[in-house]
């Protein structure tokens, strides 16, 4: 079976899960902040992107507005369509959304684009060695590829539900893996060197 095949067929297998775990996504939700509240490099942090959860996507309503709380610069994922890959742009409680490629909210005509200190993803499914399951796009590995390529420094935090943790996911040369994967039971780190 073909990498592609196997990545569809664990997309559909995570896809059921998450949606039986999201019966408990207020209670879960509400527990992510509490992994981030202590950390250096989060308190260090000024620029963050998160996104606008989806579906049965844990919801990111009360890391966002933690975020905000912070004083921090929440900024959200926008789909570049030239370049195939996201840009980040400035949100707060007044900017205005509109519903982008997929469905997902975006504040597409927010004038600042920024370069995030702290990225936040999306996932289907997570392994302890770094890879996450998106849903087929490709644009967060596209977008890390490139902030690597230009020497940006980020760090990656994928957000899930514990559950949602595989033995391995199906990846390939274009996956790029994350720093972390943020739950509501823990934050995993995951042990490799991100910058060379």
């Amino acid at each position: 079976m073909k990498i592609v095949e196997k990545k569809i067929k664990q997309r559909i297998k995570f896809t059921i899960k998450r949606n039986n775990l999201y019966l408990n996504n207020n209670i879960a939700s509400k527990l992510l902040q509490e992994h981030l509240k202590d950390l250096i490099f989060f308190k260090k942090s000024k620029i963050i992107a998160s996104f606008i959860s989806i579906k049965t996507e844990i919801s990111t309503k009360f890391l966002n507005d933690f975020i905000l709380s912070k004083n921090k610069t929440l900024c959200l994922p926008v789909i570049d369509e030239r370049n195939d890959r996201l840009i980040f742009k400035e949100y707060n409680s007044k900017t205005k959304l509109l519903p982008g490629k997929y469905g997902v909210m975006e504040p597409r005509y927010s004038v600042k684009n920024l370069i995030p200190e702290i990225i936040f993803t999306p996932c289907l499914s997570f392994d302890e060695s770094g890879f996450r399951l998106g849903y087929g796009g490709g644009y967060y590995d596209k977008t890390f590829f490139y902030l690597k390529k230009n020497k940006q420094q980020f760090i990656s935090i994928a957000v899930a539900f514990d559950d949602q943790k595989a033995k391995q996911v199906i990846h390939d040369n274009y996956d790029q893996k994350i720093n972390y994967i943020l739950t509501e039971k823990k934050l995993y780190e995951i042990q490799w060197k991100f910058y060379s």
